[in-house]
């Protein structure tokens, strides 16, 4: 029976960034998203909402009016770099505002009951991106966002964000660093790019024991994933008890990415789904939306997304439909 309530969020629009390009954020990743959406094991399992674009004041509950202005200046520009790594072309501002508004759009269907989980698969990524600067390809940050659009549009007061991109969140983590209404957790390459994320990065004031960072070596797999999901995440979301949970998903962490490092598996990506759908069904009453971060392998985000998106849309892959013993 086809699994009910599950929204994607995926637009053409999302091509306008970086179009003609030769980029490592390129294109080519939306079209690795749309493939999956066309496997037949997904088939009438989810229904797609058209993300709107986020507006300037929403962009400023976590960026600068100065740094909105001066991403807004590219638009009609061939090509504007940020830094090393970031650029813009002339449809990239509006492209941008269409990926954040397209996390709205995906709270939004969850908030009216329209599906309790979701996926939106958005570029460009986001949660590299600080209140004043654009990084690691990142131009808005879109889950930061996503959690302020909670607190200010919905009155959300314990947001649970669990990032499983092979880089660290920094964006993500200076956004709510000094609040204990998000709780950030993230595991990830250290060191590595951007250079934060060290475990005695805590948060402070309010903040102080909200933000966990996970530092990992090179070459961790699909059990040591799995792992930190059973002994931290899921204790900390039963004592948090968030009102929703959001996940910036890169698929970097797949052992052939070319900037993750790691050794995840597509079978690792349905294991960690799974368990983050039960942490989200035992704390928030299933409430939990991914959005698509990095991931750099078209193999990897096609054969890792689809495996995520089997296990939101309840077409169970492991072992039967159980995971590993949790212990």
């Amino acid at each position: 029976m086809a699994s009910p309530g599950v929204v994607v969020i995926k637009d053409q629009r999302f091509g306008r960034h970086l179009e003609g390009i030769f980029h490592l954020e390129n294109p080519k990743r939306l079209a690795a998203f749309e493939s999956i959406m066309q496997n037949p094991a997904l088939a009438g399992r989810w229904q797609e909402v058209i993300p709107r674009l986020a507006t300037t004041e929403e962009l400023a509950w976590v960026h600068t009016p100065g740094y909105i202005g001066k991403v807004a200046k590219t638009s009609g520009k061939t090509l504007t770099s940020f830094d090393f790594d970031t650029q813009t072309t002339a449809d990239s501002y509006d492209t941008a505002r269409l990926a954040v508004g397209g996390v709205f759009s995906l709270i939004d269907a969850i908030q009216a009951g329209k599906a309790k989980r979701g996926f939106a698969f958005i570029r460009p990524p986001g949660h590299h991106a600080e209140k004043d600067r654009a990084l690691g390809f990142c131009l808005f940050n879109n889950i930061a966002l996503g959690a302020a659009y909670l607190r200010n549009r919905y009155g959300l007061s314990r947001v649970m964000i669990v990032d499983i991109d092979a880089h660290h969140g920094n964006g993500i983590q200076s956004a709510f660093y000094d609040s204990d209404e998000v709780l950030y957790l993230s595991m990830h390459l250290f060191p590595g790019f951007p250079g934060t994320g060290n475990v005695g990065e805590l948060g402070r004031a309010n903040g102080e024991g909200f933000t966990v960072n996970v530092p990992l070596g090179r070459g961790h797999g699909d059990q040591e994933f799995a792992r930190i999901i059973c002994h931290l995440v899921l204790p900390l979301a039963r004592e948090y008890q968030p009102e929703m949970i959001l996940v910036p998903c890169g698929f970097d962490l797949y052992m052939h990415d070319r900037l993750g490092g790691m050794r995840a598996t597509p079978k690792g990506y349905a294991l960690l789904t799974r368990l983050l759908i039960e942490a989200a069904e035992t704390v928030c009453d299933g409430r939990i939306a991914f959005v698509a971060e990095g991931g750099y392998s078209m193999k990897g985000i096609r054969e890792c997304g689809l495996r995520v998106m089997q296990e939101l849309c309840d077409v169970k892959t492991l072992n039967g439909g159980k995971p590993f013993n949790h212990e």
